[in-house]
Parts: C-alpha cells; sequence; structure tokens
C-alpha cells in the first residue's frame, strides 16, 4: 500500500471511531437543532471560521454549493441556514451516516451527503457549484494541490473557493499542546500563509488572498471563552502578533472565462 493509500486509511479509521462514539439517539437528539453539539468555545471557533469563509468567498443564497470534508456536520448545517443547496462529501462512511441521521432527525432537507474523495471529486462534473468550502481538510490530504485543483474544477467560472489550513508559525501546534499533554493529529500538515497562496493561484485561482484568525483554540474552556474571544479582538488586527494566530483562511476565485 502506498503513503497516500494509507494516511486515507488511517484517517478514515480515526474518524469511524469518533463517529461510534456519537452514534446514540441521545446524541442525535441533543441540541435540540441540527447543529452539532458542541462547547461554546467549539461553536465560537466553528462561528468564526464559517463566518470567515463567507465574508471571502461569498456565494449566492440561492446557489449550490460544496463542503468538503464534512465529518458530521460541524459547519455543513450552518451552510445549510445560508443556501438553497449544499452538497457534502466526507471520505469517512460512518461520519457521513451520523450527519444524514442528524439531517433526517431534524428535517434539514437542503443538504446531501456524499462519499468522496478530495482529490478526485469524480462524482462531480465540471463548473457544478457557485462556490466552495473545505474546512480543517487540506491539512489531511496527502497532496493538497490536487485537491485544489479539483475545487477549481468542480466550480462554475466567476465562483469562489475558500480553504482553511492551520498555520505553521501558530506556537499552539508545537510547544504548547506538548507542554500540556495533547497530542498532535495524526498525519496533520502546517501551511504557511504564502504556501497555501501559492498554492491557490497554481491552482488557476484569481484574487487570491488569506486571512489569518483565531488565537482561541476549541479546548479552551467555556467560563474562560469571554477573554480569549477579547483577545482574539485585540490581537488578531496585530500585524506582527497577527503571524502567531491559528488558522489561515484562504480565499479565491475562478476566472469567468476559465
Amino acid at each position: 500500500m502506498d503513503i497516500s493509500a494509507q494516511i486515507k486509511k488511517d484517517m478514515q479509521s480515526f474518524y469511524a471511531s469518533e463517529a461510534g462514539e456519537r452514534g446514540s439517539e441521545d446524541w442525535i437528539r441533543a441540541g435540540g437543532t441540527a447543529r452539532v453539539p458542541e462547547s461554546r468555545s467549539s461553536h465560537y471557533f466553528i462561528d468564526r471560521k464559517v463566518e470567515t469563509a463567507l465574508a471571502l468567498a461569498p456565494g449566492p443564497a440561492e446557489g449550490r454549493v460544496l463542503e468538503l470534508g464534512c465529518s458530521f456536520g460541524h459547519m455543513t448545517f450552518l451552510l445549510a441556514r445560508r443556501f438553497r443547496e449544499v452538497v457534502a462529501v466526507d471520505l469517512s462512511a460512518e461520519s457521513l451516516a451520523l450527519a444524514r441521521r442528524r439531517a433526517e432527525h431534524y428535517g434539514v432537507g437542503n443538504v446531501r451527503f456524499v462519499g468522496a474523495d478530495a482529490e478526485r471529486l469524480d462524482a462531480f462534473e465540471s463548473a457544478t457549484f457557485d462556490a466552495v468550502y473545505s474546512f480543517s481538510t487540506l491539512r489531511f490530504c496527502p497532496y493538497p494541490a490536487a485537491a485544489l485543483a479539483e475545487i477549481h474544477r468542480v466550480l462554475r467560472p466567476g465562483g469562489r473557493a475558500a480553504v482553511d489550513v492551520p498555520n505553521r508559525y501558530c506556537p499552539w501546534y508545537g510547544p504548547l499542546k506538548r507542554a500540556i499533554g495533547i497530542e498532535g493529529h495524526i498525519h496533520d500538515r502546517l501551511f504557511a500563509p504564502g504556501e497555501i497562496r501559492s498554492m491557490m493561484r497554481a491552482a488557476g485561482f484569481a484574487e487570491v488572498r488569506t486571512r489569518q484568525i483565531l488565537f482561541t483554540t476549541k479546548r479552551a474552556p467555556d467560563r474562560v471563552l469571554s477573554l480569549f474571544k477579547l483577545m482574539d479582538r485585540v490581537l488578531e488586527p496585530l500585524p506582527m502578533i497577527n503571524r502567531l494566530s491559528g488558522i489561515v483562511m484562504a480565499a479565491g476565485r475562478k476566472s469567468a472565462a476559465a
């Protein structure tokens, strides 16, 4: 088995295990809405990602959008509130099954969950989506350039895409995690802002830009979330300090002539 296939097999096993921990009917009913039930800190973290992606790469409310790497639907159900149709894909069959159960339980009818590899979106024809969003997915792709090329292919001319990646310069992913005994995620890859911009341009995107966000980790205790929110407001606008933020959101547009 080549290294790419092994990485994907490992990721499928990891997320199958996570899905297995959340398969009860109590979990499906938890929260009172389709939104995946998590801590307030996790919801804040997710909200900031989605809001930033939509600001950098807006799509039409009546549009058809693709989410790449949807997991249980953490971002999917937020996107479903904004767009007429969301197609959400993931490599993990177990994660997709869990997301479908939440959608069915809460009557979310404008989302379709599809099993697909981010690096080979063979299920979709070219130029079929008005926007594409991907959260915490490129970091686990053996060939992220292939995933970006596929995102560009399935976008309609003039369509926009936004992806997020962990910032290579953020101390959280190295010394801070080790200091408090948290293991890094398997097969994780960190990106410099310039690196992801270059990769998007190489995939054919124009008007590429990045925004660095979040000094708050979703692991932050809820009792200190207000302090972390204040820290984000103060530190994110500071150019030198912002270099250390946790997330790089990158966005670009497919040429209208493509």
